[in-house]
């Protein structure tokens, strides 16, 4: 054991959560092995019976449809298995399901749990306008099962996060199909409900804490009980309290994934819909959040509909990007009229159903939920056309987004890893890049296939999977497990500026000044016409830096598909097709740096644009030798032909012709200056 990496990761936990996680593993480990009566008891005291349902609440949620259901016979006749499909990995369930396997990944057995499913059907039923008595079977047979099979406190049925979960998405299964309101589904979803209250996830914090307070304000709405007033009540306090923290002045959520930001942001817009389908007043908090939020999220918009994978981030595991944003305008009555139409067909249908909105008619009817209309900034009221030039800082999440109008795209991100008491889903990938040209992906990061511990999951939280540089072969941020981090790199010296058609950008980042390395890596990235520069500084302390670690290795990994031809000059590569033509050339302050271009073939780099979905993909790696106090390496990547450049350096001043500007730059212990001058 690895002591002193141990104390780096629990030195940024406060004591009141690592008290918290040490009450809830005692719990989980004790609770299941005492008899059920003392489980209930110890949990909940004496909890009340079920008390009846709020007749006027998410009544837009029930199917129209004058189809009725035989409800005698469908008790009786229950499915025999179901096919379910998370994270690309498909697998049939006889009934009675096996609820916790072995044979299924952690991950995978967490969504079993969370009935996210259930929407799949809802959607389809509202499609359909109507539900089949086999569709309806299935629902009602998986629902019973689990309450069958899964008794109170066994896990990870009993999670509070997959009964976060699970209580939102069968609050709206039994609003859409009332069918579903039996007696031995309602007792289970308000023990549920009461047991979540007791259980919420202090010892995690963050994106979990907040689906807790999701689902108790919107599974505590369910019923008619003094209880229930206290528990939404008490929930929405806690939410503002823990918005105020976890969403950063700029927007962004602070675990600085763009995939939980769209979580959070969804719970976040599903907990606000449904206070107001009970008539509840909104907390004007609650809206500004959100407000905030929308901006970050059409700001991080990239021009294909996506975001940049940075951190723990993939594809299809919540709702996408623009069906968020969309959404979300309508809920805070944002957009302009003349989108309305096409904002209602790109919602899904049941956050239209939560909107109220009926989905043929297009309506341009907006709820009465109006934040301060200064909360709503300049740039969200132009085009799309228009906002696929505009640059995009979000300073306090440290991402930023430069864009010009030749389409390309150059993502950055500076920010910190994590919150210092919420490594989780940190990634040790300060100062990456993400270049895209017209929505086509050219250099981008790994993303994430799985949270397993392993090899894979150990690869793709490491610097080696990033578009960064990595030194003497270690990580900037110690990743380790599944989800630990240890020390965590600090960015430094953000600073940013325009010249005539040059945007730039510059950071640098103190993973690596520690024993032995003692280096500090710095980068600056420009946007200028129709090319991309990358400047590399590595300052070494000489006196410090171990003798077997005097080396950096820059990555940059391609876009699957891409496969650089290596052109007659040394360092300078080549990829052309139909769409898209693209020249790579290298710079260095050595010339004994050494340039490797690894094909999707013999390449151990990979893309996971979903979990469970790795796809090989072409590198480029430059390694320098650090024998001297500053080494710089410029990376050049330009579109459609290859400009003529001149590169010029000494020991610690750098020079790049280009386009008739001379770019300079000087580095000393206070860090990189630049300075731009037309010829």
């Amino acid at each position: 054991m690895n002591l002193g990496l141990w104390w780096r990761t629990i030195r940024d936990l406060p004591p009141q959560q690592i008290t918290a996680r040490i009450e809830f593993e005692i719990k989980r480990r004790s609770f299941p092995n005492l008899p059920l009566p003392l489980r209930h008891y110890w949990t909940f005291g004496r909890i009340s019976p079920t008390p009846p349902l709020h007749i006027n609440y998410l009544n837009n949620l029930q199917l129209n449809s004058k189809q009725s259901l035989s409800t005698g016979s469908f008790r009786e006749n229950k499915c025999h298995s179901v096919t379910f499909t998370f994270l690309n990995q498909s697998r049939t369930l006889p009934l009675p399901i096996t609820w916790n396997s072995s044979e299924y990944s952690r991950l995978w057995q967490f969504n079993l749990h969370y009935f996210d499913w259930i929407r799949d059907r809802i959607t389809t039923a509202y499609q359909k306008r109507k539900i089949t008595e086999e569709s309806f079977l299935e629902i009602y047979s998986v629902i019973t099962d689990w309450i069958d099979h899964n008794p109170f406190y066994s896990f990870d049925g009993w999670h509070p996060y997959t009964t976060s979960l699970r209580i939102v998405n069968w609050t709206y299964a039994i609003h859409t199909f009332p069918e579903l309101k039996t007696e031995k589904i309602l007792e289970s979803l308000w023990k549920q409900i009461n047991y979540l209250y007791h259980n919420k996830e202090y010892f995690a914090g963050g994106n979990h804490l907040l689906e807790n307070l999701r689902a108790l304000i919107i599974g505590g709405l369910n019923f008619n009980h003094p209880k229930t007033e206290k528990i939404v009540n008490t929930s929405i306090e806690e939410l503002i309290q823990q918005l105020s923290y976890q969403i950063l002045p700029d927007g962004g959520h602070y675990e600085r994934s763009p995939m939980y930001h769209l979580i959070v942001m969804n719970l976040v817009a599903e907990s606000t819909a449904c206070l107001y389908s009970a008539n509840l007043p909104i907390p004007t908090f609650i809206l500004d959040s959100l407000s905030k939020m929308l901006e970050f999220a059409q700001g991080i918009r990239l021009h294909n509909g996506n975001y940049p994978l940075w951190n723990d981030a993939a594809y299809n595991i919540t709702y996408s990007l623009d069906e968020t944003i969309n959404w979300t305008k309508q809920l805070l009555n944002s957009p302009s009229q003349n989108l309305q139409s096409y904002l209602l067909s790109s919602c899904n249908l049941l956050h239209l159903h939560l909107l109220n909105k009926n989905p043929d008619s297009h309506s341009s009817d907006c709820k009465n939920l109006k934040p301060d209309p200064n909360l709503i900034p300049e740039n969200q009221k132009h085009t799309d056309d228009k906002k696929n030039s505009i640059s995009y800082h979000a300073p306090h999440t440290g991402y930023s987004i430069l864009r010009n109008s030749h389409g390309l795209e150059l993502g950055f991100d500076y920010g910190l890893p994590c919150p210092p008491e919420l490594p989780p889903h940190a990634h040790a990938d300060c100062l990456t890049i993400d270049l895209y040209y017209q929505g086509q992906p050219i250099i981008i990061d790994t993303g994430t296939s799985e949270y397993k511990k392993g090899l894979i999951r150990e690869y793709e939280r490491s610097t080696k999977a990033h578009n960064t540089v990595e030194i003497a072969d270690q990580n900037q941020s110690e990743v380790w497990g599944s989800f630990r981090v240890g020390r965590k790199a600090k960015p430094l010296n953000v600073t940013s500026g325009v010249f005539e058609k040059l945007q730039w950008m510059s950071a640098s980042h103190n993973g690596y000044y520690h024993s032995p390395i003692q280096s500090i890596h710095h980068r600056w990235i420009g946007l200028e016409q129709t090319n991309v520069i990358i400047l590399d500084v590595i300052a070494t302390d000489q006196t410090q830096i171990a003798q077997s670690n005097r080396y950096g290795t820059a990555r940059f990994h391609f876009a699957p598909n891409l496969d650089l031809i290596p052109d007659s000059s040394k360092d300078i590569y080549h990829y052309s097709s139909k769409d898209l033509s693209f020249w790579v050339q290298n710079f260095s302050s050595v010339q004994s740096n050494q340039t490797k271009w690894l094909n999707s073939q013999n390449s151990s780099s990979w893309h996971s644009p979903e979990f469970g979905q790795p796809i090989s993909r072409g590198c480029l790696e430059i390694r320098i030798p650090l024998d001297q106090s500053y080494h710089a390496l410029l990376t050049l990547v330009s579109l459609n032909n290859l400009p003529q450049v001149n590169w010029k350096h000494d020991a610690s001043f750098f020079q790049l012709n280009l386009n008739q500007i001379n770019l300079n730059w000087t580095i000393n212990q206070s860090g990189l200056a630049f300075k731009a001058l037309n010829q």
